[in-house]
């Protein structure tokens, strides 16, 4: 199925945040365990702790995007190592086991459809190895995207958000929102019609984009929006968009949401 969304809409939303992004960047890993991956040096904790969270952000992605592709190739032990990494120690992600985690990582990086399943651990580790085709596929990402489309009327297609944690964005269910924008279609036309099984799954299907379809969709449409709102490297890097969704979206985002909700029931 084609999936069209009006890009320039999408571009001129984040337009006003771009320029603040330094700023608005503050996830701060523990990089200490690094040092015995051989990934960086004592001395580049140091200088590395030093910097601007996001500065910090840039110079790691562009090591472990060395160092995983370099251990894929030469070194299957470090390289799994690298990737628990990613997941639990850069991502926060510690509820599963190890050899669950390696399966669904290997999963991701055999296929040419990764799965949804555990798609915020699998998607990181593909992020950082090839960071001009994936993006990390998580709740905050989806969340603000999904917003812009939906505030910006720049598409009809959603994505599906990975479950979070986040208080903010649970407190303004985007999937809701999105279905009372278009409440019209998920109004029965006799009372009767709600005995039927799966009313709203069907319902949702004009909507949001199936599971399986997700990822490399939502990775396709980051990578027009990087062409258009960022200029040389940073407009093949899709990890720049990608840091700016996720920065947004439980500050920014969660500001327009009350801003310009109405809402009356009649």
């Amino acid at each position: 199925m084609s999936r069209t969304f009006e890009i320039n809409k999408i571009v001129n939303y984040l337009k006003q945040y771009k320029s603040q992004l330094p700023e608005l960047y503050t996830w701060n890993p523990k990089i200490e365990k690094l040092i015995a991956l051989n990934v960086i040096t004592l001395k580049d904790t140091l200088v590395l702790n030093g910097l601007s969270f996001y500065e910090k952000e840039i110079i790691l992605k562009q090591k472990l995007h060395v160092k995983l592709n370099e251990y894929f190739e030469s070194d299957k032990e470090l390289f799994y190592k690298l990737c628990l990494w990613i997941v639990k120690d850069w991502g926060g992600i510690l509820g599963a086991k190890d050899t669950d985690t390696l399966t669904v990582i290997n999963d991701f990086l055999n296929s040419e459809s990764p799965s949804f399943k555990r798609i915020a651990s699998t998607s990181k580790v593909g992020a950082f190895m090839f960071p001009e085709k994936y993006i990390i596929y998580d709740s905050r990402v989806a969340y603000a995207l999904n917003w812009i489309i939906l505030s910006e009327n720049a598409g009809r297609y959603f994505f599906p958000i990975p479950n979070g944690r986040n208080s903010k964005m649970m407190a303004f269910d985007m999937n809701v929102l999105i279905r009372l924008k278009n409440i019209k279609n998920y109004t029965p036309e006799n009372i009767e019609q709600m005995d039927k099984r799966q009313y709203i799954k069907q319902k949702d299907k004009t909507y949001f984009i199936p599971e399986k379809e997700a990822y490399l969709e939502l990775s396709k449409l980051v990578r027009a929006i990087s062409a258009e709102l960022w200029e040389g490297e940073q407009a093949k890097m899709l990890y720049y968009t990608e840091m700016l969704l996720f920065s947004i979206a439980d500050r920014e985002i969660f500001d327009d949401i009350t801003k310009r909700i109405k809402l009356n029931i009649t």
